[in-house]
């Protein structure tokens, strides 16, 4: 697998992987747990209005948010027991070897994504929503990355975060903050909502558990698009489309 692996470096150049956080590289949905920890229950009606599409996540999240009562203190320990998926150290350095970048793209809580990433030793870009403290207990969510022209009204434009159109684009992800993404990807590898919306919208996707899933799908996808592209080189096959699609699991 490795030797595979390393004579089709050059041929995964230009391809990005952008990764939600919550649910997918931590599986245990840190910003409900936290929410379901220190805040008013109330924050599970505003959860629900924004699954029914009466609030975009920017609104959902910003309400949540203002319903934090912790301390720092307390906030930052209880940061420190969430896990990640101990696979995607793996995932992180099966893409170095490949030339692939990796962004982390998340509607959750920046203290969140930044201390785990920091524990991990995993040096991994990320955009995620500002958690600032407002003294004693209380917080406010800043949205460094909502853009006015986001067609879904996102804490975070997830998709200002990729480059579209080219096909050289990976989404992996388990949620509706993932789906304009993986509208526009050029694979997606999904599990829960997204899973049942790449299905619903067939579009082409691989299904995964864990993210040791997600590497091997990926290596499959690109193995097919080298293949596909070394094809459509040679005399024989020249004037075909090119790179093959992997099957898509509906």
């Amino acid at each position: 697998m490795t030797m595979r692996c390393l004579r089709r470096t050059s041929a995964s150049k230009g391809y990005h992987a952008l990764l939600d956080f919550d649910g997918t590289v931590a599986p245990d949905d840190p910003t409900d747990r936290l929410l379901e920890r220190f805040a008013d229950p109330a924050w599970r009606t505003i959860e629900a209005e924004w699954q029914a599409g009466r609030l975009t996540s920017a609104e959902c999240m910003q309400r949540q948010a203002a319903l934090l009562r912790v301390t720092p203190r307390e906030l930052g320990a209880a940061i420190r027991t969430i896990r990640i998926d101990p696979a995607f150290h793996g995932f992180v350095a099966f893409c170095r070897r490949r030339d692939i970048g990796v962004t982390i793209v998340s509607d959750g809580f920046d203290r969140v994504v930044g201390t785990l990433l920091r524990r991990a030793r995993l040096p991994v870009r990320f955009f995620a929503n500002a958690l600032e403290w407002q003294g004693g207990d209380r917080w406010r969510l800043a949205l460094p990355h909502r853009r006015d022209d986001c067609r879904t009204g996102a804490a975070n434009c997830k998709c200002a975060h990729g480059t579209w159109g080219d096909g050289r684009s990976i989404v992996i992800g388990d949620g509706r903050s993932d789906f304009c993404m993986a509208a526009r990807a050029g694979y997606v590898i999904a599990k829960g909502a997204l899973a049942d919306f790449c299905r619903a919208h067939r579009l082409p996707h691989a299904s995964f558990e864990t993210l040791d899933d997600a590497t091997r799908r990926l290596a499959e996808w690109l193995d097919l698009q080298a293949d596909g592209a070394a094809s459509a080189a040679s005399p024989r096959g020249r004037g075909r489309s090119g790179a093959r699609r992997a099957p898509s699991t509906y």
